[in-house]
């Protein structure tokens, strides 16, 4: 499982870049016409895909590409709409529609999704020889210390602030995008490939597919609406030393090589590696700490401001982990 954690902790630290780098690229002006969510997140997977797309090439495993059954492809599909077009679609929605702490505390509902899934198709047990699993309800425990530290977080420790009744599109957008990311979470596991085809260790390849598929919904969307052409002249300041205003598309190619080409690949391949060990269950709380680093980079590259509430939240997330990851002995 070491392994697992690792490349989940990399996935963590590589998804901060998405919503600190969304940020600044919308903070950035130029004249009255404002980047928009969707061109952002549509501009920064492309040039992930892209990304992707040459270290595949150059790695000689495009060709995995048609080792991949035909129903594989109904499965990848879902993986696109679900976790590359309907995810950022709907959580883009929700923060325009609901006060921020509200849909940040219902779109990080999504581990506990993750988990459910897992576990209801592939349940608790884990290889044998291994630790004793943890339990569903330590999990279920150390997953509501987390999501408490993540309203704690969002409402700077006002917690009244938590009214989740209005606007109900807003609240059901952000949890149908908890849903999705539960969803394709899982579903990589479901894509069947050819005989003599080892079918793991193929998170890289599901990715460029998958990312594929959100970026062909994105873009008809976008070219529906006029607002396809590339985000060209937009700069935005960051509070880095001797910093000079940022060109926008510098920070969209970031966010698309480290958040979307590495972090979503990592995430895959560490839910392969936590299916094999057994322990595929304790890895999804640790994407709360994308809440905790997301913070503090807002607070230093953007100076947001982090409030008194931010060390007890970060704690809170960081207890919820560690009854979630501890390993009793097997007993008998």
């Amino acid at each position: 499982m070491s392994r697992a954690y690792l490349y989940t902790l990399l996935a963590v630290f590589c998804w901060t870049t998405g919503p600190v780098g969304s940020k600044a690229a919308l903070l950035a002006a130029r004249g009255a016409d404002r980047l928009t969510p969707i061109q952002v997140a549509f501009w920064a997977i492309g040039v992930g895909w892209l990304a992707l797309l040459v270290i595949l090439a150059a790695r000689g495993r495009l060709a995995l590409l048609g080792k991949i059954r035909a129903r594989g492809w109904l499965t990848l599909l879902l993986m696109g709409g679900f976790g590359w077009a309907g995810y950022p679609v709907a959580m883009n929605f929700a923060y325009r529609r609901l006060p921020l702490p509200e849909a940040l505390v219902i779109s990080f509902l999504c581990p506990a999704f993750v988990i459910l899934f897992q576990a209801s198709a592939f349940g608790w047990e884990e290889t044998r020889g291994k630790p004793e699993p943890a339990s569903p309800l330590r999990i279920a425990a150390g997953l509501a210390v987390c999501m408490f530290g993540v309203a704690v977080i969002a409402t700077r420790g006002d917690l009244s602030q938590l009214r989740l009744a209005q606007p109900l599109d807003g609240v059901a957008a952000a949890l149908f995008g908890a849903v999705a990311w539960g969803v394709y979470s899982n579903l990589g596991r479901f894509v069947p490939v050819r005989p003599g085809t080892e079918a793991r260790g193929l998170g890289d390849v599901q990715n460029f597919a998958a990312m594929t598929v959100g970026l062909l919904v994105m873009g008809g969307a976008l070219a529906a609406g006029g607002r396809l052409a590339p985000p060209s002249g937009y700069e935005v300041a960051l509070y880095l030393p001797e910093a000079r205003p940022v060109a926008a598309w510098t920070i969209i190619v970031v966010m698309g090589v480290v958040n979307y080409a590495a972090g979503y690949t990592l995430w895959l391949w560490a839910v392969e590696m936590g299916e094999r060990a057994g322990g595929a269950h304790r890895l999804p709380p640790l994407s709360y700490l994308v809440l905790v680093f997301a913070v503090a980079g807002g607070w230093l590259v953007l100076h947001e401001p982090v409030g008194a509430a931010f060390w007890p939240g970060a704690g809170l997330i960081a207890a919820g982990n560690a009854v979630i990851l501890w390993r009793g002995r097997r007993r008998g």
